[in-house]
């Protein structure tokens, strides 16, 4: 996970996906926890390594994640997306 963490910090702007808040660097111990998974790893266990799943977001926000609407947004639509490629017609 820390190869595909590196390259999403080195694709994506530092700041969270939900609220524009800036983000800790790697040196901080709290780095990992701002990658959060859309689709958690064991709902969606074939996206835990597809980057289009992972969102950045604060550490804070990743303790709360699912309470922020845009998150909700984003879970519906990736949702959609995990049905159509796999062919599920129920939901998670």
């Amino acid at each position: 996970m820390l190869k595909l963490f590196l390259e999403i910090w080195n694709e994506r702007e530092h700041i969270s996906q939900l609220t524009g808040k800036p983000l800790v660097y790697p040196n901080n111990p709290k780095w990992h926890w701002q990658f959060a998974h859309i689709l958690g790893k064991n709902v969606a266990p074939k996206w835990k390594m597809n980057k289009e799943n992972i969102i950045l977001v604060t550490p804070e926000e990743h303790e709360k994640q699912e309470e922020h609407p845009a998150f909700l947004e984003l879970q519906l639509e990736m949702k959609s997306k995990y049905f159509k490629q796999f062919g599920i017609k129920k939901t998670i």
